[in-house]
């Protein structure tokens, strides 16, 4: 899929709208569990900070000291950040706003990703509703399906996955249809996006699901 320089605005718009939200939570919902596994708000904010100042030989450095897991090494970088005290994270978020940097291998249509799911991550437990445009969602999805790095290759596999309130579908086999925030939930391996789905196909994503 061929991506613009416009996808950027995309990313700018979406983590301005986020730090509107952060400015205005309590020093107890930053410390709420996110859809995120064993991440609170705090950690997902730290992460996504962390993100736009990482370099090459932080990773590297990073990695040895994980065991060279990655994950390891991401959710060790997001505590370690989270633990900031709050003024100092939103200051950090505030100033990564505008920024357009990332490691090599990822792009503007990665961060978009990243801001969209994490303010999911953040939204969804705290029950703040908030719309994000249907062609960003659209944009995340697509990418999504074709992700190796992400659960949804694996959930959905041989299904018909079609969101009921976007202009999207994809893959063939029975059908697994819902709006595409819980498609992307999904996806992007937060289950509790399997509540809003429905079709013949999903008891199979559920049994896949079982198994991760």
């Amino acid at each position: 899929m061929a991506v613009t320089t416009d996808v950027w605005t995309d990313v700018q718009q979406e983590r301005e709208a986020l730090l509107v939200l952060l400015e205005r939570l309590t020093p107890d919902e930053w410390n709420e569990p996110s859809l995120c596994a064993e991440w609170k708000v705090r950690d997902v904010v730290g992460h996504m900070v962390s993100e736009t100042t990482l370099t090459i030989s932080k990773v590297l450095k990073g990695m040895i000291t994980s065991g060279f897991r990655i994950n390891r090494f991401i959710a060790t970088d997001a505590r370690q950040r989270g633990s900031l005290p709050i003024p100092e994270l939103v200051e950090g978020f505030r100033a990564a706003v505008p920024t357009r940097t990332h490691l090599p291998g990822l792009s503007s249509l990665s961060m978009l990703e990243d801001i969209v799911i994490h303010s999911l991550d953040i939204r969804r437990p705290l029950l703040q509703n908030y719309a994000v445009p249907e062609g960003r969602l659209v944009l995340v999805a697509q990418d999504l399906w074709g992700s190796r790095f992400f659960s949804g290759h694996k959930l959905f596999r041989n299904l018909q996955v079609t969101a009921t309130d976007a202009d999207w579908s994809a893959g063939r086999g029975p059908a697994v249809t819902g709006p595409i925030e819980g498609l992307v939930l999904a996806m992007s391996g937060r289950l509790a996006g399997l509540e809003e789905l429905q079709g013949e196909g999903l008891e199979t994503v559920r049994e896949r699901a079982a198994r991760l």
